[in-house]
């Protein structure tokens, strides 16, 4: 086998500068996998189910980082999953938590809008994984949260489920902090992202059917959602506007990432990495103290300030690339 079929190789794009092993998945899946046999002896047929998707999008991720798939491929790929997790596991909204009162949506809304947010999500954290520890970082924030989130409504399995996942990435990182040794490649990111996702989709159903005075009740429980993927749900979102308004494929790389942003400035790896994580506590944190706002106010307030902070690190770059370019010499 090639070495650059097991090793991610630099180029004019990446930004690393040695040949470095992209297989970090690998060791996290077994990991958990392990950790939740000597765990949970025994699983529900939901959480079978979640466990057999998330075994098939690592397999899809391995292929993807072995012997790379066209974009369309790994796409369609990611929606066999996507369709078990919906048709077999019940992973699917229930609830839109009344942001439109009064309307019922049909099962095939329903559908589509489940499998969008698979999507998104699943993908985000597979695009922010592209320096040194930050979809790890972001990843262990997100696990963490709904770790302890399960754990208090109830839901125990996912809960040892989410605590699994946390230890396999805390040692992961020890081997991906800037300069990294190993990689995440698709086939972690493509895990962490659809186990997150499903993970979203129940906490939004639990959430909204627990009672109010329950004491995990969160009113806003969109508005926490976002909150707790909020880094890399507005990289990608991002990223997919600028390529399309461009007339390229979203999924189309470059480096027009979050990310790719601060290093222009002239932050480090770990820097960067460390600021990305803070920001994303930060809104986690505003999430927990706006509990008990209703959900269109915090599902504002939290988009209101994603999209201001992005724009004020775009306008900080640009002043400060003009500054360079004028003090350049002629």
């Amino acid at each position: 086998m090639q070495r650059s079929r097991i090793l991610d190789a630099p180029d004019s794009r990446k930004i690393h500068r040695d040949h470095t092993p992209s297989l970090g998945g690998v060791p996290i899946f077994f990991s958990v996998a392990f950790a939740l046999i000597v765990w949970i002896p025994e699983f529900s047929d939901q959480f079978k189910y979640l466990f057999a998707a998330a075994t098939l999008m690592f397999v899809v991720g391995l292929r993807d980082d072995i012997v790379p798939l066209h974009p369309a491929v790994k796409l369609g790929s990611q929606l066999i999953p996507f369709v078990l997790l919906i048709g077999w596991a019940n992973f699917e909204l229930t609830s839109f938590y009344d942001l439109i009162p009064g309307v019922e949506f049909p099962p095939i809304v329903v559908f589509l809008v489940t499998m969008f947010v698979f999507t998104v999500i699943t993908n985000a954290f597979n695009l922010i994984d592209g320096i040194d520890g930050l979809a790890g970082s972001l990843s262990l924030i997100a696990f963490t949260f709904y770790g302890v989130w399960f754990s208090l409504a109830g839901i125990h399995i996912a809960g040892l489920i989410a605590f699994a996942f946390v230890g396999g990435i805390i040692a992961f990182l020890f081997f991906n902090w800037n300069p990294s040794k190993v990689f995440m490649g698709d086939t972690g990111a493509l895990l962490i992202g659809l186990v997150i996702a499903a993970f979203t989709i129940l906490f939004l159903n639990t959430n909204f059917a627990l009672a109010l005075n329950h004491p995990a009740k969160f009113q806003s429980g969109i508005g926490v959602a976002i909150a707790v993927i909020i880094v890399p749900l507005t990289d990608t979102l991002r990223v997919f506007m600028l390529r399309i308004s461009k007339g390229k494929s979203p999924f189309a790389a470059d480096n027009n990432h979050i990310h790719h942003l601060l290093l222009q400035t002239g932050l480090s790896h770990a820097a960067t990495t460390s600021l990305l994580a803070m920001i994303n506590l930060s809104f986690v944190g505003l999430a927990c103290i706006g509990q008990l706002w209703p959900s269109y106010l915090l599902v504002l307030t939290v988009a209101g300030l994603s999209i201001s902070s992005v724009g004020t690190l775009t306008f900080v770059l640009k002043l400060r690339l003009k500054t360079q370019t004028q003090k350049a010499p002629v």
